[in-house]
């Protein structure tokens, strides 16, 4: 191999003209694919092991290596970046030094304040040191974790399996096995896996804005413009490529690295990585800078917007947040100005530097209940949740791309779903065949009434006009593999059993001009030479459509008759319909033959060459509907989601698959309408819809037949927009598979692409993708999203609960006692229960099929219910009933000494009994209504499930065993002193209270009246400076994550989802 990678790198990066030139010099594509040692027509041998490896070796793999993932260090340091973790460990720094100084006690010896001259005064410092340190390690561990998961994801994300050339047959592998001198057939919808030149191309059309912005096609052909870019998007026509550039070294990739490197000068990165001279890159690095510039822009713009979850998610944290630093300042000043009162106005003492220990305590106190009230563990939640969703989804064939469109399809009501694939089973099989006025269902028979010339025609349409492939099973028994359109596949196999092979057929008639498949003419052609001054024209596609452009049918014997209206008319009526009725899928196959050269042709317009048709046949397809769709459609109905159906079919074949599916009933004032219907109503003469009457026509609207990629957008766009329902606008999701389909993915709440028969363009702008193409599958994302709903509503009732009961108490403790009875480390321990372990125990529950007997969470449904509301206030009543009663009567009740400052016996210091059993008491209600909080819909059964999820198992045993630890050896580190038999069972048994007051909480129904928090109007948006500076830390979090799934390369999905 003559060529170097720098030589290749050089040749892809050179100015158009000079690219052109030494291409030439270098012999063309034949001459670069000689000097790689490679046949364009056969490709590369398989079985050459040695050859592949020594082309990885020598030219590079294609794969980008992602940014290095962040040490632990890192990410403790980055936790620690949060602004009340900062004050806490000053705070705690400043405790420690105090503890130090010798300083003449200012409190009386009952004081239970540390720092103010104890020979432990220093413990309270370290103590809250080493929680800080705690919290930030637990943090950075879920971070650790969670990225790790996340690029696992992404790694199965960017595999795909790309179609190549080799040992001169079509062949599959993974794009990551892709090397130099490879020959990859690239078709519409493709993304260009690696940089090459292109050959045996036929009216190729590239989409290159990922590279250059410009959004206009770029025409590519082996003459002027022959070289394709890494992740550019095929949009029109077919071709071969030859590979000279990947992974690193392609465009694509070497920009990936710029950006992560952050290093804007590419002679720099080219020098180092394939030992050239800078000077020869000058050229070329204002462009690559540029582009570097470009994509870094696009990635801000693209961010994703907010999903209506976590715009409620918002406004609540903000709002929750501003009540947290107003009472922590509260209770700081309370504590300040009782103590000075106390100590300078009734006691008369003089100042002293002692005092600086106190006050030290009471802003830690002040701070550890803003740590303690700020819901910083409710991102952490969504992550868990979000994490977890998209770990079991993927097992359910849902592979997540875009973070939020898990939760939004919580909030679906409404899905515009494909007929085929989706709804069938995309296992097209050729049934019936009508030819020169006969119905054939057996084919040998038609075979046998053919006469060669008939059949030659017959099965040349069918190869030729084609760009699928049938491969050989991988496995002995096992079906042929199909690749490519599933109709042509059936058309394909049919043509198979005939007696044609279609690879022998195509290499003989190499195709000079083609009219790719168009969605709103509904057909296909190609033209190829029968001589050098006459052409054959092929037609394939709808059958009433391409019926209306044939003048005469062709006959049994191979000669051609008359066919006009009233013979068209009979086979739409008798043939056609009668097939669409058994829900067949109708293809019409049709040729032209033309005197005149390939050249004259090609300047024809499309209208020109479909024209004046022979018809060859009409075929019924049949694709049976999946087994499991009708009963996903009743799960859908009872779930309050809307299922309308957009296909291709004509009207007739859509409404029998319909009424088989369950999507439609007989005489249920369903609308079943064409999509020309449908345009000429909605849209106006310029194209805008007229959302009025929109609005007339969707609320019953079933099956959109005869429709386009434009008429799905324009349903998306008008549901989004629509005001009908008293819920506002609906929630919409897509699918697709198509390229065409790709504004309306976008434009959807939530877009799912065909993971089998999609195009890398869909898949590229969907949310996620079907790897199994089931609707099946959609409905398990439903349930997986209203779950995540509901695993971020358990942890919000759980935390605002304990937010609650922690604040108020810290603040009748200021205000009355001077102290809190839950000191500032113990307060972080029930922060770290909050947060870390609360966010894993409550976002891990797996979904259950009572969750689609629910109605969709509207966009205007409070974050918090009325049921929600009820718990919440029901619980903290209680609780602080039952801790304020230990507070100021414990003692008396329980026959122990108090805690409370200025009611200690004389000489007793330290921890005292009374106040850990408070604090005990107040971890275990906690502990018990976190099971409580396991159910947020008034389920009477808190219980079911709980043996089936392991981690909440795990945590609550981790949880109790610790509070076990802490007060039996905590001693003065969390001003706990070890407790008897007796003791446990109290604070136990009034812990487990927390139990039947949820139950009896349950069962209250409220009045009708109660408007608190029913729905309001469309959430507004926060300003992202406020939400921004609040989430700083979790927010950061997410926005890597989603980033990591968003990866350079977004050509989607692992082998088995194009198998």
């Amino acid at each position: 191999m003559a060529l170097s990678a720098d030589d290749l790198i050089r040749l892809v990066e050179s100015s158009p003209g000079a690219a052109t030139a030494a291409l030439a010099e270098l012999g063309g594509t034949e001459g670069v694919a000689w000097n790689l040692n490679v046949s364009l027509e056969h490709g590369l041998n398989s079985a050459d092991d040695d050859d592949l490896e020594d082309r990885q070796r020598r030219y590079g793999k294609n794969y980008v290596e992602p940014e290095s993932a962040k040490t632990f260090v890192q990410l403790m340091w980055h936790s620690f970046q949060d602004l009340t973790m900062m004050v806490l460990a000053a705070a705690g720094f400043v405790s420690l030094v105090l503890g130090f100084v010798p300083f003449t006690a200012s409190t009386p010896a009952a004081g239970r304040n540390l720092a103010a001259g104890s020979s432990h005064a220093w413990i309270e410092g370290v103590a809250i040191l080493f929680a800080v340190f705690i919290v930030v390690s637990v943090s950075a561990m879920n971070e650790y974790q969670k990225e790790k998961q996340f690029r696992a994801l992404n790694a199965v994300k960017e595999d795909e399996t790309i179609k190549v050339i080799r040992d001169g047959v079509p062949a599959e592998v993974s794009k990551f096995d892709l090397v130099v001198g490879e020959i990859v057939r690239v078709d519409v919808g493709d993304i260009v896996p690696a940089d090459g030149l292109v050959f045996d191309e036929t009216d190729l059309r590239v989409d290159e804005s990922s590279m250059t912005g410009e959004s206009l096609l770029v025409v590519k052909n082996s003459k002027s413009a022959p070289f394709l870019l890494s992740g550019t998007k095929v949009m029109e026509g077919v071709g071969k490529m030859l590979v000279i550039c990947v992974g690193s070294n392609s465009q694509a990739g070497i920009i990936a690295s710029l950006i992560r490197n952050g290093n804007h000068n590419h002679n720099a990165t080219v020098s180092k990585t394939n030992g050239g001279s800078a000077d020869e890159y000058t050229l070329v690095s204002s462009p690559k800078e540029g582009l570097v510039e470009q994509k870094l822009t696009t990635d801000l713009q693209n961010q994703e917007p907010g999903s209506p979850l976590q715009g409620k998610l918002d406004r609540l944290t903000i709002f929750v947040s501003k009540v947290a630093i107003t009472v922590a300042v509260l209770v700081f000043a309370a504590l300040a100005v009782r103590y000075s009162i106390v100590k300078f106005a009734i006691n008369g003492e003089e100042w002293s530097q002692a005092f600086i220990g106190d006050f030290v305590s009471h802003f830690i106190l002040g701070v550890t209940i803003l740590v303690v009230a700020i819901p910083e563990g409710l991102p952490l939640a969504v992550t868990i949740a979000l994490a977890f969703s998209v770990k079991k989804m993927l097992e359910d064939n849902n592979l997540v791309r875009h973070l939020s469109a898990c939760e939004t399809m919580g909030s679906a009501t409404t899905i515009c779903s494909d007929k085929t694939g989706t709804l069938t089973t995309n296992r097209m099989t050729v049934v019936h065949c009508y030819m020169s006025g006969n119905e054939y269902e057996s084919f040998p028979t038609l075979q046998l009434q053919m006469s060669p010339t008939t059949k030659a025609i017959l099965c040349d349409s069918i190869s030729i006009n084609s760009t699928a492939e049938i491969l050989p099973p991988k496995q002995v028994g096992a079906q042929p593999e199909h690749t490519g359109n599933k109709t042509e596949c059936a058309l394909l196999q049919f043509a198979a059993d005939l007696g044609a092979e279609y690879a022998a057929l195509r290499k003989a008639s190499p195709i000079c001009h083609m009219l790719t498949f168009s969605s709103a003419k509904k057909r296909m052609s190609v033209v190829v030479p029968l001589t050098a001054s006459k052409c054959r024209i092929f037609t394939k596609g709808a059958s009433e459509i391409v019926l209306e452009l044939c003048t005469s049918q062709l006959n049994l014997d191979g000669t051609t008759s008359a066919f006009g209206a009233a013979e068209r008319n009979a086979v739409n009526n008798d043939i056609i319909e009668k097939y669409a009725s058994q829900a067949y899928r109708t293809l019409c196959l049709a040729y032209r033959d033309v005197d005149v050269t390939p050249e004259v042709v090609k300047n024809w317009s499309d209208e020109e060459i479909e024209t004046d048709l022979t018809c060859i046949c009409i075929v019924g397809i049949e694709d049976p509907v999946r087994e499991e769709v009708p009963e996903s459609i009743r799960q859908c109905n009872e779930a309050g989601i809307v299922v309308r159906m957009v296909t291709g079919d004509n009207i007739v074949t859509a409404k029998s698959i319909a009424l088989k599916c369950g999507i439609i009933s007989p005489n249920d004032g369903s609308l079943v309408m064409e999509g020309s219907v449908f345009r000429a109503r909605v849209l106006d003469a310029n194209g805008n819809i007229k959302q009025d009457e929109f609005d007339k026509i969707w609320p019953m609207l079933r099956v959109l037949a005869r429709s386009s990629p434009k008429d799905k957008y324009t349903l998306v766009s008008g549901l989004i927009q629509s005001n009908v329902y008293p819920h506002g606008p609906q929630v919409v999701a897509v699918t697709g598979d198509g390229t065409n389909d790709a504004p309306a993915l976008k434009k959807a709440d939530v877009g799912f692409a065909m993971g089998i028969c999609g195009t890398a363009v869909a898949k590229d702008a969907s949310d996620i993708i079907l790897m199994d193409d089931n609707f099946r599958s959609i409905v398990s994302a439903v349930k997986w999203g209203r779950n995540v709903y509901d695993s971020i509503a358990k942890f919000l009732q759980f935390q605002l609960t304990v937010n609650i009961v922690a604040i108020s108490t810290a603040v009748i403790g200021a205000v009355v006692l001077e102290e809190s009875s839950l000191t500032a480390i113990q307060l972080l321990w029930v922060n770290l229960i909050m947060d870390t372990f609360a966010s894993l125990a409550l976002a891990t529950d797996a979904p259950t099929e009572a969750m689609l007997k629910r109605k969709p969470y509207p966009r205007t449904k409070p974050l918090i219910s009325e049921r929600m509301l009820k718990h919440m206030v029901g619980q903290s009543i209680f609780q602080l009933a039952v801790i304020l009663t230990m507070t100021f009567a414990g003692d008396k009740i329980f026959g122990i000494d108090s805690g409370r400052k200025y009611d200690r016996p004389v000489g007793t210091t330290g921890p005292s009994v009374h106040y850990t059993m408070i604090f005990n008491t107040f971890v275990f209600l906690q502990l018990f209504n976190e099971i409580n909080a396991r159910r947020i819909h008034d389920e009477l059964n808190v219980f079911e499930g709980i043996l089936t999820n392991h981690i909440y198992l795990g945590i609550s045993v981790v949880q109790l065993v610790l509070q076990v630890l802490i007060i039996e050896f905590g001693s003065l580190v969390f001003g706990c002193v070890p407790l008897d038999l007796t003791q446990w069972f109290i604070c136990i048994g009034l812990g487990s209270l927390s139990l039947p007051v949820g139950l009896f909480l349950r069962c209250i129904t409220l009045p009708a009246s109660f408007t608190m928090c029913q729905e309001t109007s469309v959430v507004e948006k926060v300003p992202s400076a406020r939400t921004k500076t609040l989430w700083r830390r979790s927010l950061k979090r997410l926005q890597v994550q989603m980033h990591v799934v968003k990866a350079f390369q977004k050509s989607v999905t692992q082998q088995k989802v194009l198998h």
